[in-house]
């Protein structure tokens, strides 16, 4: 071998044994595999519910997911809790709080609880709900189901998983908290909802209304909890989303279009009825998101 040979062969060992050597060099060839291979499951993010933040000085508290979320700027929100301070001239007993254990944060705490019915407003009982998006105040009050703007921005993958630990109790008697003559269930259940959907030109949010029926949903997960698990344990549980329009599924684009995806946590999976259980509760220790890759995305 050559002089010439030899000084050839040396540089491309260097630069293999650089390239080898680069963290973000193996960073980028690990996630370009991934991307190339069909069927793929890579965790996008986890929430651990242990930074809350103070809407506003001695009204509720939110879940944080970063040190930039301010009081008018949260990922997770809820309605229930927006909607309490509006019904109790002192509110005091929120249905969204944090679970507090040797004094610090370690989850989320989602309850019914005894509300406020008078002249033919309010309602008896007030359905805990937690989830990802926004309150629109102004409808609040006339119209609480499009009040819960659902979802946020997604673009990591197309989520297939949602794994949650939690734990649930139902309250003991179920009303409905207007009065009304309906057939109640025996027992209450929770509720939960994984709405992954593309943000179209007027982009709206899907609310109480339209969570499961939008014509824009391009996959979903629903369950129903019942209390199952014993007392002081917790229990996970795997939410896969489902192809709503295989279609829209099948063109996912996330280089030319937009998507959001909503998680919502509720007590009482009647809730949006009026219907629930004074007493019920979910708690959450800790939700993960994982995503399909797209091939050649």
């Amino acid at each position: 071998m050559n002089r010439l040979s030899i000084t050839l062969a040396l540089m491309t060992l260097g630069m293999t044994v650089s390239s080898c050597d680069d963290p973000i060099a193996v960073k980028e060839r690990s996630l370009q595999e991934r991307r190339i291979k069909e069927g793929v499951l890579t965790t996008s993010q986890t929430f651990d519910f242990t930074r809350w933040i103070e809407v506003s000085k001695g009204a509720y508290r939110l879940p944080s997911i970063s040190v930039d979320e301010d009081a008018k700027n949260t990922y997770w929100a809820s309605a229930s809790n927006q909607g309490y301070t509006m019904l109790s001239s002192k509110p005091t007993d929120f249905p969204v709080i944090p679970l507090e254990e040797d004094g610090a944060y370690r989850g989320a705490i989602i309850r019914s609880i005894k509300g406020f019915y008078f002249f033919g407003m309010g309602t008896n009982v007030i359905a805990g709900a937690l989830y990802s998006g926004q309150v629109d105040a102004r409808t609040l009050v006339g119209k609480p189901l499009e009040s819960t703007l659902f979802g946020q921005p997604y673009s990591s993958g197309i989520p297939e998983v949602m794994k949650f630990t939690y734990q649930y109790k139902a309250g003991e008697k179920v009303i409905h908290g207007q009065n009304k003559r309906v057939e109640l269930p025996s027992q209450d259940r929770a509720a939960v909802s994984a709405v992954f959907y593309e943000v179209t030109e007027d982009d709206r949010y899907l609310n109480g209304i339209t969570l499961q029926s939008d014509a824009r949903i391009v996959a979903k997960g629903y369950v129903e909890l019942e209390p199952t698990t014993p007392e002081g344990t917790w229990q996970t549980y795997s939410l896969r989303l489902s192809p709503v329009d295989q279609a829209r599924y099948d063109a996912v684009d996330f280089s030319t279009k937009k998507y959001r995806l909503a998680l919502v946590f509720s007590s009482s999976y009647r809730g949006a009825e009026y219907i629930g259980a004074i007493g019920s509760e979910l708690r959450l220790q800790q939700v993960t998101l994982q995503d399909r890759i797209k091939p050649h995305q």
